[in-house]
C-alpha cells in the first residue's frame, strides 16, 4: 500500500484531510470524500462527524442534501418535523427548508455522510441571505 506516484482509488475516510467545517457545525468535522478535486465534478460528498452533544445549527438554502447515517445516534429536523436517526438511516432535505441535525450520544459519534450539489458546499450561516 506504498505510494507508487498512482492516483490514490481507495482509502479510509478518517485518512481524509479534515477541512473548515464553518460557524455552523459545533463540536464538528468535516472530510470531503468525493467532489470537484476528488472524482466528482459536480457534487460533493462530505463526511460530518459530530462528537457527543455536537449540532448543526438550523439552516436553508436553494440546494437540496442527501444524507445517509452511517455510525452512532442523532436527531434531524426538517421544518417542524424531528426525525430519530441512527446508523443505515438516510434523510433527503429538499431545497429551502430548514434543517438540523445532531447527535444524543453521551459517548458516542455521529458520524453521516452528506452529498450536495458542489454549489451546496458551503458554510450556510456565512450566507448573506441568512438562514
Amino acid at each position: 500500500m506504498g505510494d507508487t506516484g498512482k492516483e490514490q482509488l481507495c482509502g479510509k475516510i478518517i485518512d481524509l484531510p479534515m477541512v473548515d467545517a464553518g460557524m455552523h457545525m459545533l463540536g464538528g468535522e468535516k472530510r470531503i470524500v468525493f467532489g470537484p478535486e476528488r472524482f466528482w465534478p459536480t457534487h460533493v460528498m462530505r463526511c460530518f462527524t459530530l462528537k457527543p452533544g455536537g449540532k448543526a445549527a438550523s439552516n436553508h438554502h436553494p440546494w437540496v442534501h442527501w444524507f445517509v447515517c452511517i455510525a452512532g445516534e442523532g436527531k434531524f429536523q426538517i421544518g417542524d418535523e424531528i426525525y430519530d436517526i441512527g446508523a443505515g438511516y438516510w434523510v433527503y432535505v429538499p431545497e429551502e427548508v430548514p434543517h438540523s441535525f445532531w447527535n444524543t450520544s453521551e459517548t458516542e459519534d455521529l458520524i453521516s455522510l452528506c452529498t450536495v450539489t458542489k454549489e451546496g458546499d458551503t458554510d450556510p450561516l456565512a450566507l448573506t441571505r441568512g438562514c
